[in-house]
């Protein structure tokens, strides 16, 4: 199946017609099997960073007491699955950068940014839990948030890839 965007033909898969051939040694075909794996990886992190950022948010609003242990392993995993995912994103698009549409190198820019943002809540976090100072707070919140956002704005452009530009029109 064919999906058009403004940039082209985008394969059912969301990945750019093939211009060449499909890898012929195992390395390769390895590394494109593997990036095969990306769509279905991508969703842990996603998931848990948005449940860690609602936990945080009801407890804020709330004055609840807030879960700690919970979000520490949850951002712990967060972060190294997020780094796993853009691992198989690029093997996905063949250790290439710009080598296809605007889109793409869209995706693949954010996507990419998103594991030094991921690996920055991590350590914001053990800083807040360790230091207990508002400023630490602080920036824990808006480096989650700011994860969140680059998440939700490269979901929308992975959903584009797949389903083309409007995909989310009513």
């Amino acid at each position: 199946m064919e999906v058009a965007t403004p940039e082209g033909q985008m394969s059912a898969d969301g990945r750019p017609p093939a211009d060449d051939a499909a890898p012929t040694t195992f390395g390769g075909r390895l590394v494109n099997w593997l990036g095969r794996w990306h769509p279905s990886v991508v969703h842990f992190p996603i998931a848990l960073f948005i449940v860690v950022a609602v936990l945080e948010a009801r407890a804020l609003l709330l004055r609840r007491e807030r879960v700690e242990e919970a979000t520490r392993l949850m951002i712990a995993l967060s972060a190294l699955s997020a780094l796993a995912a853009i691992v198989l994103g690029w093997m996905a698009m063949g250790w290439t950068y710009g080598r296809y549409d605007r889109l793409h190198t869209a995706h693949q820019t954010l996507g990419t940014s998103i594991a030094p943002l991921a690996l920055g809540v991590w350590w914001a976090h053990e800083r807040w839990l360790s230091a207990r100072r508002p400023g630490a707070g602080v920036v824990y919140a808006v480096l989650l948030a700011a994860t969140v956002a680059a998440i939700g704005i490269n979901g929308f452009i992975g959903g584009a890839l797949v389903r083309g530009l409007d995909h989310l029109n009513f």
